[in-house]
């Protein structure tokens, strides 16, 4: 078959989904019954996995499918990309890296910000998966691309 990628692509973004989201609404049940620290790691445990798998799987097949543009040659288009790629990380970064709270090294908390980049989203590590994806998706130009990242 000749996009069995993008099924397979679909059947990890649908497993993962339901995973995170899934253990994400159990927290509260879960978190009583084993405890904030260990539902941590076990939440870890399950999603980081699961993450990688995406991402590398993403890797390797990114060019896979139609190629339904090409503007990589286009003026401006690098840059607005590279520019993309660096607000996604300011996104990412503190969304994905509490290590000491993933880690459940420190009691996970619920934490309310009103400074840094939890004032202008209340889930930044989406929104700069959301950006990152816009950005590869505009350079790669594939259906492969394209349907991972809607």
């Amino acid at each position: 078959m000749v996009f069995a990628s993008h099924w397979i692509m679909l059947g990890l973004l649908l497993g993962f989904a339901v995973a995170h989201s899934g253990l994400a609404s159990l927290r509260m049940g879960g978190e009583a019954i084993i405890g904030a620290r260990l539902y941590r790691v076990l939440f870890a445990l399950v999603s980081i996995p699961l993450a990688v798998i995406l991402v590398v799987y993403f890797f390797n097949h990114r060019y896979d499918g139609l190629l339904l543009w090409q503007v990589q040659g286009v003026t401006g288009v690098k840059t607005l990309v590279w520019i993309l790629s660096a607000i996604s990380f300011f996104f990412l970064y503190p969304a994905t890296f509490n290590l000491l709270e993933i880690a459940a090294i420190q009691k996970p908390q619920v934490h309310l910000y009103e400074t840094g980049i939890l004032r202008v989203t209340r889930h930044p590590q989406m929104v700069g998966q959301v950006i990152w994806c816009i950005a590869h998706t505009l350079w790669l130009g594939t259906s492969f691309t394209l349907l991972t990242s809607l």
